[in-house]
């Protein structure tokens, strides 16, 4: 995996469409990539670790779940494996709004230790106050009851496609290592057995490849890392 540092800012406004299915098909929608896309040049592969903030009654996931195309994500992001950072490291805090398949995201930069990132339960007072700090520059319509929910990991690796105009990632590995204990006391992590392919682009037109998707072994469907994890955390299920 080569770099930390994030990917470039994305268009505020696009549409996001995504392909899920097993683990097992990773190599062969790897290679569907390969051969129709071009790496992205910057940052092509690498780790991604989010934090989900959401308030006590679950306000953003109970968004999601209702499945109403009006939802809400407020996160904190960096990039990198632990063990693998030192120092203050970038965090990005966002808030990321959906409706149907269109999306804004707002974005803001801060630095936060690496040893905290990686070490502070959620349930610590670091979380907060790293958010509080971009707060104001988001205009972030959130406040003090929104707090560190789950933390979301997995590998990512990064296309374009240059024909249909597409930024392309095919995530794998994606687990939820932490939690916040007043949220989840019972809860355990979490390890999906599906990978993602997502596709953002200003249309939301199908890629070209994406029948040679389906033949390896991946569906057109909608598929929420976040939800999926979340799911099984308020269920007690690993």
């Amino acid at each position: 995996m080569r770099g930390t540092s994030p990917p470039s800012q994305e268009p505020s406004l696009s549409n996001e469409r995504k392909f899920a299915g097993d683990a097992r098909a990773f190599e062969a929608a790897a290679a569907v990539l390969d051969a129709c896309c071009m790496p992205d040049r910057a940052h092509p592969a690498g780790r991604t670790n989010t934090v989900y903030y959401d308030t006590p009654d679950l306000r953003a996931w109970a968004e999601k779940e209702d499945g109403d195309g009006l939802k809400r994500k407020v996160r904190a992001r960096w990039y990198g494996r632990p063990g693998e950072l030192s120092g203050n490291v970038p965090v990005f805090l966002e808030l990321k709004y959906r409706v149907g398949a269109a999306r804004r995201k707002e974005r803001a930069m801060s630095f936060a230790p690496a040893s905290a990132l990686e070490q502070a339960p959620l349930d610590d007072r670091f979380w907060l106050d790293l958010f509080a700090r971009a707060a104001g520059r988001l205009g972030a319509p959130v406040g003090p009851a929104w707090a560190p929910t789950c933390m979301i990991s997995y590998d990512r690796l990064r296309w374009d496609d240059p024909r249909g105009g597409s930024r392309v990632s095919l995530d794998r590995d994606i687990r939820a290592p932490r939690w916040n204990p007043a949220r989840f006391p019972w809860g355990a992590s979490v390890e999906l057995g599906e990978i993602v392919c997502e596709w953002k682009n200003r249309t939301g037109d199908p890629p070209a490849w994406a029948g040679e998707m389906v033949r390896a072994g991946l569906l057109l469907r909608s598929f929420s890392k976040y939800g999926e994890c979340m799911a099984r955390l308020a269920g007690g299920r690993p």
